[in-house]
């Protein structure tokens, strides 16, 4: 009799297509090409080195084609019905720092420049629990790469009800202005590029713990074409970020009929980490209305 061997083949978690009908979320994903569902194996150890190495490189590992296209077409049509109710956030003076403008530096120096941010974002509340980008955020075999791929002892989701899990987009005329992350790591899935600009661009490294380089800074911002990079990004990247070192924006969207859109994937090494209190104050007096 066969009950045997197909019990035996129903546990086994190599098996790809078992996998998904446990974790259809995993489904999104091209196991074929990311393993994520066996690290231990050669494949999964040659993916984490080949991770680690860029992000060691270039403060950047993007792995394009991550969500199959098929599936990027089903997310899309997920999160389109949530982009009829964003949070509105322009900044008209915002620093590249976290601090305010500095009057000891002069003119010019990057203490000292203002840059536009106008942007939406659709906050973790307003993602239903069924979604299927929140059964990919939350699946503990994701969630096992991203703490590998960050070579962290432990890796949870974050708690905070507002900004665990958001959406990010930029429309015509929209910009995320050159500024640093203020965590070590940044977990991203391009879902939409616009028709015309809102390319992700970035210096990496330009700063270190001991050294801001303003000289290099300010040469950089002076001159983005020429010294920022510019990585491809298709819809279906999944992208790991080191932003805390390396200045980064989103280009001004130029012309288009469809917004850029990107889930940003929030995780910490402690349990229970929730956002600053005075931040999530500030997101509720921004505006709510419709993208368009």
């Amino acid at each position: 009799m066969n009950h045997g061997r197909r019990g035996r083949r129903a546990i086994d978690a190599g098996d790809d297509d078992v996998l998904t009908i446990r974790n259809p979320e995993l489904g999104l994903i091209d196991l074929a090409r990311y393993p994520i569902d066996r690290l231990d194996g050669q494949a999964g150890t040659d993916l984490i080195k080949r991770c680690h190495q860029s992000l060691e490189n270039d403060a950047l590992c993007a792995l394009p084609g991550f969500i199959r296209a098929e599936a990027i077409e089903t997310l899309r049509k997920e999160v389109e019905p949530l982009l009829n109710d964003v949070v509105w956030h322009d900044d008209q003076f915002g620093f590249a720092y976290d601090d305010w403008e500095d009057d000891d530096f002069p003119p010019g120096h990057p203490r000292r420049r203002r840059f536009r941010s106008l942007y939406k974002r659709v906050l973790n509340y307003a993602i239903p629990n069924n979604a299927l980008l929140r059964r990919l955020y939350l699946s503990n075999i994701l969630i096992e790469f991203v703490r590998r791929v960050f070579g962290a002892a432990s890796m949870y989701p974050s708690q905070c009800p507002h900004l665990s899990l958001t959406l990010k987009v930029e429309d015509e005329g929209d910009t995320d202005a050159w500024h640093y992350d203020s965590n070590d790591g940044v977990v991203s899935l391009l879902l939409q590029q616009p028709d015309t600009g809102g390319e992700f661009e970035y210096a990496p490294y330009i700063r270190s713990e001991q050294d801001e380089c303003y000289d290099q800074v300010a040469a950089m911002l002076d001159n983005p074409g020429a010294l920022a990079k510019r990585p491809l990004m298709a819809p279906g990247t999944f992208v790991f970020f080191n932003g805390k070192l390396s200045l980064h924006r989103v280009r001004p969207v130029g012309r288009t009929a469809k917004p850029r859109v990107i889930g940003l994937l929030s995780y910490d090494r402690r349990p229970d980490y929730v956002s600053e209190q005075p931040y999530i104050k500030y997101l509720s007096t921004l505006p709510r209305k419709p993208l368009r």
